[in-house]
């Protein structure tokens, strides 16, 4: 009977009926009178008596009803449809007209459960448009049209294209109205799932509306337990998707009696709980939540082993993590498939903050030397991802051990070996040479095994910088350093403030030649253009396959340095020559300019900070003292050695970098305070 009516009106296969235009107009407008005279006008005129209506392009379309559901003498016309298939009561539906819907129904009652192009009954179009009276209308229609026993709810139960029932497509669009009205009228809808698994209560859920799952959850008449479903995609409860959005949601839904409390120990199809999504999406007071109504789902893990902690660690979450550690005394015996505690997970995830808070918790500590099943600690880990900055933190912590060697006899030093391909060049503020060179510094311990399997590697590497991206490199330098030079050339000959004319003493001469600016701009400009022809000319080299291969990576490394450098002096030089040509006059434009070329020499050139802030050189003290910083490990025999070694030591290196960036701002702040003390200075 359900697939009867759902099938009540049939159209041949390239025929179908067409609403005209002034029947679509009155539908539209929901004029009950206007159509019930057009209706008995097209009567009277023979057009819906006989059961066969002309077409606009001369074809003649049989309408065969069927069932009890036929429709009155003089209403054929309103079994036409749309070229998206609604018939005239998903027209009155969609758009509210309750007494054109009530009329339409009753003289064609076979379009109560009739379907559009994309499946829709009238139903669902009075459900998207939040229409509670035409759905009220319309629901004891549809059940009458089933013809009552088991089957009577079934045109209820109709899905779309999206596999959706009316009460999904009201949920999903926020009709809490039309929601309200099907849990009182057809509670068991919030049964039916869509054809992915969806229930309504988990689409609720999705919204985050507290309303509408308060809707789908509320107690029927009878006191009978609800028979609505929980389900979503993937094995989800909607349990799972309100973790991740709010704890009003999760509180509805754990209220729900008797089914809600069961929820917290459901997993998904990945073995995740509610509680792994509440802490992935970092929400504390569902977690708190979840933890005092059932401490014992911290400990449950999913199907690859990660418990709740793990995923805190993995998102960076030290509250989470305090709050699961409170419900887990043994949080140390908690290791995935793998074998690796929350403290691996967060050194595979560079997560610093996790990563510091351990190192600085006592109560901790036995996770910092812990191995995972093939032997690494989460100092290996960090070495072999190159996360400086938590290989910084592990370094600064002096209960970190870095001599314990792996499953494969190696130590963490040796991880770091084995990711450097000799050969290649790299950039110094590359992971892996911040790394590397920290590693040195520290003089962490190889193993003869990583130093035999090295070589071995080396030998048989095939992974060198082919010539063509070493040869875009020394383009992108070379372009970069003539551009400076170019400009630094360009601008000794334009001097800001003009020369002094011939009738004067000194003929020739900067008319600006004694002001302090005036020296410094000298200065800058001669320094732009110095670096970047030495750059020029080092880049030259290092693109001349004549040359050693090795002698090339030095003039491009020495390169790579004056370029950066020379671009600096020029932002100077362009400062010192705005503040002459400004003058006191526009001392606030002058110090503005200033302040933004600080900003540009200091934040553009992350050689600059980027130690800084990875705490290498409190890590480099914590575990080698000053002989680490300055790389004096061992008695030097002569000067020669003394230089050589404090010319790679961290404090050389980084002393070099920033000197002439913290040089320059300076030079600004003294510009700024002679143009003020001394104007004529």
């Amino acid at each position: 009977m359900a697939d009867a009516v759902a099938a009540a009106v049939e159209f041949g296969p390239h025929q179908k009926m067409t609403l005209d235009a002034e029947l679509v107009q009155v539908l539209t407008a929901g004029d009950a009178v206007r159509l019930q005279k057009q209706l008995m006008g097209r009567a009277r005129e023979g057009c819906g008596g006989d059961g066969v209506y002309p077409q606009a392009d001369g074809l003649q379309v049989s309408i065969n009803v069927v069932g009890d559901a036929s429709p009155r003498a003089g209403t054929g016309s309103l079994l036409a449809v749309t070229s998206n298939g609604n018939t005239a009561l998903h027209l009155a539906a969609s758009r509210g007209h309750v007494e054109l819907a009530k009329l339409i129904s009753e003289m064609a009652p076979s379009l109560v459960a009739t379907r559009n192009k994309c499946l829709d009954t009238p139903l669902h179009c009075a459900a998207k448009a939040g229409h509670r009276d035409v759905a009220a209308c319309l629901l004891p229609m549809m059940r009458a049209a089933a013809g009552g026993g088991e089957e009577e709810t079934a045109p209820l139960r109709a899905t779309n294209q999206l596999g959706a029932t009316a009460l999904h497509e009201a949920v999903r669009h926020g009709r809490a109205e039309v929601v309200d009205l099907f849990m009182a009228e057809a509670p068991e809808l919030a049964a039916v799932t869509s054809g992915d698994g969806v229930s309504p209560l988990y689409l609720a859920a999705t919204t985050g509306s507290v309303r509408l799952v308060a809707a789908l959850l509320r107690p029927s008449r009878d006191g009978m337990p609800l028979p609505a479903s929980f389900a979503g995609p993937e094995g989800r409860t909607a349990l799972h998707v309100a973790a991740a959005i709010s704890k009003e949601l999760a509180q509805e839904i754990l209220a729900w009696e008797p089914e809600g409390p069961t929820l917290l120990t459901r997993v998904d199809s990945a073995g995740r709980t509610p509680l792994h999504f509440a802490v992935l999406d970092q929400k504390l007071d569902v977690i708190q939540l979840f933890l005092k109504s059932e401490p014992s789902i911290a400990h449950i893990c999913d199907n690859v082993g990660l418990f709740p902690l793990h995923a805190a660690a993995i998102v960076g979450s030290t509250r989470i993590i305090d709050e699961l550690i409170n419900s887990c005394p043994n949080y140390y015996e908690m290791v995935d498939n793998r074998g690796r505690n929350f403290l691996h997970c967060a050194v595979e995830h560079n997560q610093g903050t996790v990563i510091r808070y351990v190192c600085q918790d006592g109560r901790l500590s036995i996770l910092l030397n812990a191995t995972d099943s093939e032997g690494n600690t989460p100092f290996h880990l960090a070495v072999k991802y190159a996360f400086p900055l938590a290989v910084s933190l592990l370094l600064q912590t002096s209960s970190v051990e870095i001599n314990i060697v792996n499953k494969d006899g190696l130590t963490a030093a040796d991880l770091a070996h084995l990711a450097f391909i000799p050969g290649k060049s790299y950039y110094f503020l590359d992971p892996l040479i911040i790394v590397l060179n920290c590693l040195y510094w520290v003089r962490a311990p190889h193993t003869p095994e990583g130093l035999s399997y090295h070589v071995h590697v080396d030998d048989k590497s095939e992974t060198k910088e082919t010539p063509s991206e070493q040869n875009d490199m020394n383009k992108n330098g070379t372009i970069a350093s003539v551009l400076i030079a170019t400009v630094a050339f360009a601008a000794a000959f334009t001097l800001p403030g003009g020369l002094v004319a011939d009738d004067h003493p000194h003929p020739g001469t900067a008319t600006l030649a004694r002001r302090f600016a005036f020296r410094a701009f000298v200065l800058s400009d001669t320094m732009a253009f110095v670096t970047s022809i030495i750059a020029t000319c080092f880049l030259i080299y290092a693109g001349a396959i004549e040359i050693p291969a090795g002698h090339r990576r030095w003039y491009g490394l020495i390169a790579s340095g004056l370029v950066p450098l020379g671009a600096q002096f020029m932002i100077a030089a362009f400062a010192f020559g705005f503040h002459l040509m400004l003058g006191p006059a526009n001392r606030g434009l002058v110090i503005f300019v200033y302040l933004v070329s600080s900003a540009s020499v200091l934040f553009c050139f992350p050689g600059i900070w980027m130690p800084l802030h990875l705490g290498i050189g409190k890590a480099i003290w914590r575990r080698a003292g000053w002989r680490g910083l300055t790389n004096m490990r061992q008695q030097p025999s002569s000067l020669r050695s003394i230089f050589r070694r404090f010319t790679y030591s961290f404090l050389f290196t980084n002393l070099r970098r920033p000197f002439f960036a913290v040089l320059i701002p300076a030079t600004f702040v003294v510009a700024i305070v002679l143009d003020v003390a001394l104007p004529n200075y």
